[in-house]
């Protein structure tokens, strides 16, 4: 398991990390893998809002949130990525993420 790739819109950001988390389950008591049932473990990963000017580039470093990046210490072992960016519109970076991360349901 790796950070999702860098440079997803807000909507495509919370659609990955909702897609993370498919492959586990919930016990009530903590998430495990559905292929070998070892509990899952978390990273954080950083997720930085900022601008894209015209070409694609990043545009400076943004504001920054975290989230839990799932795992399993089993199947995967630990992420070597641990960072990804979101490319949000001048007004929305100006919010920086407004509930971005807040919203996602797992």
């Amino acid at each position: 398991m790796e950070a999702p790739k860098r440079g997803l819109s807000p909507t495509e950001l919370n659609a990955a990390i909702k897609d993370l988390f498919r492959r586990y389950q919930d016990t009530n008591g903590g998430w495990i893998c559905r292929e070998c049932s070892a509990k899952i473990q978390f990273v954080s990963c950083e997720v930085s809002a900022h601008d894209t000017p015209p070409g694609g580039e990043c545009e400076g470093f943004g504001d920054v949130q975290t989230f839990p990046l799932p795992y399993c210490p089993h199947c995967e072992g630990e992420p070597k990525s641990k960072s990804t960016c979101v490319h949000v519109g001048t007004e929305l970076t100006k919010r920086a993420f407004g509930g971005l991360l807040e919203d996602v349901t797992i």
